[in-house]
């Protein structure tokens, strides 16, 4: 009986660690203009892939980060059959990429690929980066986020035209752990013996429906609450992290907030 005790014990040390982790409190309220939402589909087995990460990287890292705009890479497993399997690879990304496919957002599935604001984007290839980022944006109304203890509080108040969608009930709200500053080196496939630089990786994705919708009210607005699920492995190697949250209606993004957490401090102990 006492050296199942001491073998008990041993394996709750091991395991308190991983469970007592958990992110510094996060709090932002987003503008009221509808945002970009850059979404790249890419592969560490891809050899196109890099120059369009690193675009991705170079472009984005700018003062209208997590105010205008919000890229999220998110890689795929569908190239880990030549070899070399994408660390970051997740097949729920994959799924993700063909389901734009099946909401005729997209025409391909193909990496490296675009989605802005759930819209297939070439712009990349042909070098016209600028004119879909020229285009005015919709009010659309102020999402808040509220992350603390790996607990999501978030309430949305639409502008008034958004208010009287019938369809406002079925808005989703989506929030990831991105990762930046990552390197690997590739030993296989179409990269092997190069050493890949990464930013905007996505590392978990969550998806909830609105918890309140309050109606025939003066204000009418959305709320949202839940438990988030463990912080992955890969989020403790991270240089540094942020939280990226989007609300979607009818599968179109409207309204996102995000921000870096502060290095040294983002993962604590409880």
């Amino acid at each position: 009986m006492k050296r199942i005790l001491l073998v008990s014990i041993f394996f709750w040390q091991l395991l308190q660690p991983v469970f007592a982790q958990t992110l510094a409190p996060f709090e932002v309220q987003s503008a009221v203009t509808r945002p970009y939402i850059i979404e790249l589909y890419t592969s560490q087995g891809c050899s196109s892939c890099p120059p369009a990460e690193a675009w991705l990287a170079e472009q984005f890292n700018k003062t209208d980060l997590w105010q205008k705009y919000f890229p999220l890479a998110f890689h795929v497993t569908y190239w880990d059959y030549l070899g070399w399997k994408d660390i970051f690879g997740q097949r729920a990304f994959s799924e993700r990429q063909y389901q734009h496919l099946n909401q005729k957002h997209t025409r391909q599935v193909y990496t490296p690929q675009f989605v802005i604001n759930a819209k297939e984007w070439r712009g990349w290839f042909s070098g016209e980066l600028n004119g879909i980022f020229a285009m005015p944006q919709p009010e659309v109304g102020v999402l808040k986020v509220r992350i603390a203890n790996q607990r999501l509080e978030a309430s949305f108040a639409p502008q008034p035209i958004w208010a009287q969608d019938k369809d406002l009930h079925r808005a989703r709200l989506h929030l990831a752990l991105v990762g930046s500053g990552f390197t690997t080196e590739i030993k296989r496939g179409e990269n092997r013996h190069k050493q890949l630089p990464h930013d905007f990786v996505v590392l978990s994705l969550q998806s909830l429906p609105a918890s309140t919708v309050l109606t025939g009210v003066t204000d009418p607005a959305l709320q949202f609450a839940q438990f988030l699920d463990a912080i992955p492995v890969s989020a403790f190697n991270a240089p540094r992290l942020a939280w990226v949250a989007w609300l979607t209606l009818n599968d179109y993004p409207i309204q996102a907030v995000g921000g870096w957490l502060e290095q040294q401090s983002e993962i604590q102990s409880q």
